[in-house]
Order: C-alpha cells, then structure tokens, then sequence
C-alpha cells in the first residue's frame, strides 16, 4: 500500500520534481475561469525552470485547448505543450494506419453537442445520419439537456449487430463546466460497450498518451516527472501504469467528497475511502487545489527569512 502525503501547497514538491504533467478541467479551470492560485502556480513553476506538458482528455484538437487556456489567462509561455485526446484521435483518423484507427473508413455516424463538430476538420470524413450508412462511431461530447443515454440503444442495438467500432475521443465519464457535473463522453462509449459494441477509448488512463506526453520534456528524467490530476480512474491511475508519480487534486470531480471545512482528519479519510472505491488507487500527494502554498504557510516562509536576517 502506497503512502499518500497531504500538502499544503506546489512548493513542497519543487526539490523532488523537474517536469509535471497537469491535467486541464479540473485541476487549472472548470470551462469558465482559471482556479485560483493556478496562474500563480504555473509563473513559480516557469521562475524555477520547471518543464511543464499540460495533457487533456479534451476531444478537442490541441490548438484549440491553447486558444481555450489563453481566454482564461494561461498563456502558452507558462507551459511546453498541450497534448489532448482529441488531437491523437484527429491524427489516427487522418493516416488510418495503426489500430484502432486502420481502415476505419470515411463515414461516420457522429455523438457530440451541436456546437462540438471541430474534431472532423480538415479529414477526408463524411458525417451520415444514418446509422446503416456509417463506418464508425465517433463520440466526442454529449449533450444530456437534450438527450439520455438510454435514447442512443435503439442506433447502438444496430450498431452492434453490424459490428461498427466507435471511437471515444474523450474517456471522461463525468466533465465538470463551471459548478455543474454531467454525463461525459466516457459514459457513452461504456453505454455502447455495455450493449456489446466495440468502443476504443483514446486519451487517459490508457499509456499511450502518457508516454506521448513524458517523452517531450527535454532533459527530465521519468522519475523526476509528476502527474497532477484530479481523477483518480484517469489522471492517477494512468499515470500510476506507467510508473510516474502523482498529486491528486480533490476540489475537481470529486470535490463533494471533501466539502469546506472539513478536518484533517476527515480529509484523510475521505481519501481513504475514495482509493477503496476505486480499486486500491492512492496517488503519491494530495492538495486541496493547484495553489504554490497557503497564506498561513507564506507567512511562516516569511517568519523564517526574517529571523535569519
């Protein structure tokens, strides 16, 4: 059983760490604004030489997530590079050569929000409405205001009996926009798999997509490498496979889990149990957000460097 270390703050980990890999919603925003302390973090990072990637389950191309980070003031000077889902899944479509991908075809049967088609630009890939037309599924959002998970069986039952793989191109099971929760792209994909449909989940937890990301920082060796997340089923999990070590982050997805005011104690608990329900996963560190450290933690830095003087 792994121990998990509770943190204060980002700069307990400077000496440990020269490379971090950071999860998008969740841990730096919630679809609206930057998390506070978040930009503050990445600019001590940036200060102290630190190589930051961040790695998104996002089924959106990795130019757009820069365009999206910049709106919420996380400019690309604070980071090395965005790797998203989206983007491996946009390049498998394109060369079609490595499974899952090989010779999937052109038509696709497409499971997204009406504003969330940007995924196919710039592909040799039709969208066909019709389910006996298409060559595969492509799941990129999903839009529970206007749709139930039980509403896409009868096109799914269909689906499966004539084989079609779908690509998922966003595991998350539940996405996190502003204070809301809802039903992710993840869940459509089990929904498919569950009914006996092939459904081949790109981005976290699987190892591919770690060891994209880990193989571009320069000069930074994989043990000297952090995940920071806030799921334990992708972010931590996925990371703990490939051997990385990890902070998890509990105000993201599993935020009511740990409710304001909570004692040490209780936190410690409540963390517990969240690692027992998911199989066993405890991440290396735990903070309550993306922050460099606590006012109180600041001012006895401050106490210390006065007494010296």
């Amino acid at each position: 059983m792994s121990t998990m270390t509770f943190c204060q703050g980002l700069y307990e980990l400077m000496d440990s760490y020269d490379g971090f890999i950071m999860d998008q919603w969740g841990v730096l925003h919630n679809g609206v604004q930057a998390y506070d302390g978040v930009i503050d973090s990445l600019n001590h990072l940036k200060a102290r030489k630190k190589q930051v990637v961040i790695l998104s389950n996002s089924a959106k191309r990795s130019d757009d997530n820069i365009e999206r980070l910049k709106k919420l003031g996380i400019k690309p000077s604070m980071y090395k590079a965005v790797v998203t889902a989206g983007e491996v899944a946009w390049q498998g479509l394109r060369a079609q050569k490595e499974p899952p991908f090989k010779d999937i075809g052109k038509k696709c049967y497409l499971i997204s929000r009406a504003d969330d088609r940007g995924l196919l630009d710039g592909l040799d890939v039709e969208i066909t409405s019709d389910i006996d037309e298409a060559s595969f599924i492509l799941i990129t959002s999903f839009d529970p205001n206007g749709t139930k998970l039980e509403d896409l069986d009868p096109v799914f039952k269909k689906a499966v009996v004539r084989r079609l793989p779908a690509i998922c191109a966003n595991p998350d099971m539940i996405t996190v926009y502003g204070s809301e929760r809802a039903v992710g792209p993840g869940a459509v994909a089990k929904r498919y798999h569950d009914l006996g449909g092939m459904a081949h989940l790109i981005g976290k937890p699987h190892k591919t997509i770690f060891r994209y990301a880990q193989g571009l920082f320069e000069g930074v060796i994989p043990s000297r490498v952090l995940v920071v997340g806030d799921s334990l089923q992708h972010d931590i999990a996925g990371a703990i496979a490939v051997d990385m070590d990890t902070a998890f982050i509990t105000s993201g997805i599993h935020g009511s889990a740990f409710p304001a005011g909570i004692s040490p104690d209780q936190r410690r608990k409540a963390m517990e149990h969240l690692a027992q329900i998911y199989g066993g996963i405890r991440p290396n560190w735990v903070l309550d957000s993306l922050i460099w450290q606590t006012p109180e933690a600041a001012l006895r830095e401050r106490e210390r460097a006065r007494m010296k003087e």
